[in-house]
């Protein structure tokens, strides 16, 4: 077959399965799919930011999902709040999600520094508070949140801290190495979300707390070192609620993948997280710009990757290699990807009712 019919082919198995895609989608085209698993960060403090106002108007034109905000996207609680607001008012068929990192510690984009409190770190929570105090303050913390109408934690970290060289223990971000305390602590931390209506994301999934390197400057490499009780805070914490999701990291084990790094790999994602831990929820990847990723492969076999692992969001910092027009150029990939016959388009499909899905359990949770 030439490449001229394979085209041909893969242009009406395109056509054929939008034409008879289920009701619960028939208002939404291929471009508002996509634009629903992609969540960007951005340059700027505030409202007048040219940083923001490209974010803001990706957002308002569908092709993206949600903005998540990092610490210098944060001068003060009254630029965030106007920031916030713009993004929250915006018109689409399905809530924005407005995403952070608050762990605590080292990890909180709010903080002291820009006018708000700072929240001790997991290892010092487990260590210093009991149940009940733990539960108190990350009460307190998700009423922060949502109060500048936050509805996405990138939190709680579940790594357990296995290796004394890891940056997972060096900024105190494991709770312990004991699964079952990690879990414990980090269902306090779900639960006062999950009364919020915030999203909460355990990571980094299959785990991330015996390596040495660091995945935000390169290549990590857990083969040797990863432990399957690294995977038990999941199976334990995975189906305590609807407002939940599992953010993947880019750790490279050869045990789950010999090729891709875990947020690449339909091995750990499609198999492992989804075949066999029997996970439905949305899965997220962690920062793709990071250098682990960024290092190593180009913006469309990453693309094209992560989508087919079982990723149903991919999130880009696009900070210090801005690119105004990273939403456009994630869309054309995948569009690209699905007429060569690389991408199926159900697998579009299967993200974003995964998304909407999510995003309706949000505004339910919010009217409670």
């Amino acid at each position: 077959m030439n490449f001229f019919m394979k085209k041909m082919l893969s242009l009406i198995a395109f056509i054929t399965f939008f034409a008879a895609a289920p009701a619960f989608s028939a208002e939404a085209s291929l471009d508002e799919m996509i634009g629903q698993m992609i969540i960007l960060g951005f340059k700027g403090n505030s409202t007048l930011s040219k940083g923001f106002r490209e974010v803001s108007n990706d957002l308002k034109e569908g092709k993206i999902s949600g903005v998540i905000f990092f610490e210098d996207n944060i001068k003060n609680k009254e630029h965030l709040d106007e920031m916030t607001q713009i993004l929250y008012s915006t018109r689409m068929a399905a809530r924005p999600f407005i995403a952070i990192d608050m762990e605590g510690g080292q990890v909180q984009r709010m903080n002291a520094e820009n006018g708000f409190i700072n929240y001790p770190s997991a290892k010092k929570m487990a260590e210093e508070y009991d149940i009940k105090k733990a539960g108190e303050l990350y009460s307190d913390m998700a009423q922060t949140l949502s109060s500048s109408l936050f509805n996405v934690n990138f939190a709680p970290c579940v790594d357990l801290d296995l290796n004394e060289n890891s940056i997972l223990h060096k900024k105190e971000r494991s709770y312990s190495s004991d699964p079952n305390k990690v879990t414990l602590y980090a269902y306090e931390f779900i639960k006062a979300h999950s009364d919020k209506a915030i999203v909460t994301a355990l990571k980094h999934f299959p785990g991330h707390g015996s390596v040495s390197e660091d995945t935000h400057l390169n290549f990590a490499d857990a083969t040797a070192t990863h432990k399957d009780e690294e995977l038990l805070p999941y199976e334990n914490l995975m189906f305590k609620n609807d407002l939940q999701m599992v953010m993947v990291s880019h750790i490279f084990d050869s045990n789950y993948d010999e090729i891709y790094p875990a947020s690449l790999s339909y091995e750990t994602i499609g198999k492992l997280l989804r075949r066999n831990m029997n996970f439905n929820g949305v899965v997220v990847t962690d920062d793709l710009d990071m250098g682990a990723i960024r290092q190593n492969y180009d913006l469309e076999e990453t693309v094209i990757q992560a989508v087919n692992a079982g990723n149903d969001i991919l999130l880009f910092s696009n900070r210090e290699r801005h690119n105004p027009n990273l939403a456009d150029d994630i869309n054309k990939i995948i569009k690209n990807a699905i007429l060569d016959g690389l991408i199926e388009p159900s697998r579009i499909q299967e993200s974003y009712d995964r998304i909407i899905k999510l995003k309706k359990t949000i505004v339910a949770s919010e009217k409670k």
